[in-house]
């Protein structure tokens, strides 16, 4: 079962530090890209990302669907099974060859310290599919900063998800963008989390 973040979470986002993890730029393809992401110094709240898009018409929207799993994707690529469609997104194509404006989700994904959750952005638009790296992503399928890392090196052609044809190493191009508790949002959090807790086991 896949979390996403407590409604109430969301509230805390201004007491939150926005950051951001930007991969390569794309040169191949277009569909759909797999990713694993683990926080690596605390939970954090994925609030949305960037991508380049298939449609050279500036302006062009595509729908977007995202899929996510716990733990890594590998093994999980040519069929839904295990996997938890969260909602579909809108993206607006800039250009093949430049990111798109910020794709938000319309709630935050929890990412939990320590733990790999594995995400799957797919484009449902013919002639809009998310483009990735193609050529040469065998030393660059990891990315990583002082609070992520990422791992992506799976893709899939197509408007259909875990359909199309599936290619490696192809890598997620474009920038995820999420937020960092504060110190003391990390502990109302916390706190909040106990007490929903000890209200469960009471009732």
């Amino acid at each position: 079962m896949f979390l996403k973040a407590l409604a109430f979470t969301s509230l805390l986002t201004s007491a939150a530090n926005a950051a951001t993890l930007t991969t390569l730029p794309a040169n191949n393809g277009s569909g759909g890209v797999f990713l694993s992401l683990t926080p690596v110094t605390s939970t954090i709240q994925l609030t949305g990302f960037t991508a380049y898009l298939g449609s050279s018409t500036v302006g062009t929207p595509a729908e977007i669907e995202i899929w996510a799993r716990v733990g890594s994707y590998a093994g999980f690529t040519a069929s839904n099974s295990g996997w938890t469609l969260l909602e579909t997104v809108t993206g607006i194509a800039a250009g093949t060859s430049t990111e798109s404006a910020a794709i938000n989700f319309g709630t935050p994904i929890e990412l939990p310290f320590g733990q790999t959750t594995s995400l799957y952005f797919h484009s449902i638009t013919l002639g809009n599919g998310i483009r990735y790296q193609g050529i040469g992503t065998t030393s660059t399928s990891t990315f990583s900063n002082a609070d992520i890392s990422l791992f992506s090196d799976v893709s899939r052609t197509g408007t259909a998800p875990f359909a199309g044809n599936q290619f490696t190493p192809r890598a997620f191009a474009g920038t995820i963008i999420y937020a960092v508790p504060e110190p003391s949002t990390a502990l109302i959090l916390g706190a909040s989390l106990i007490g929903l807790a000890r209200r469960r086991r009471i009732s």
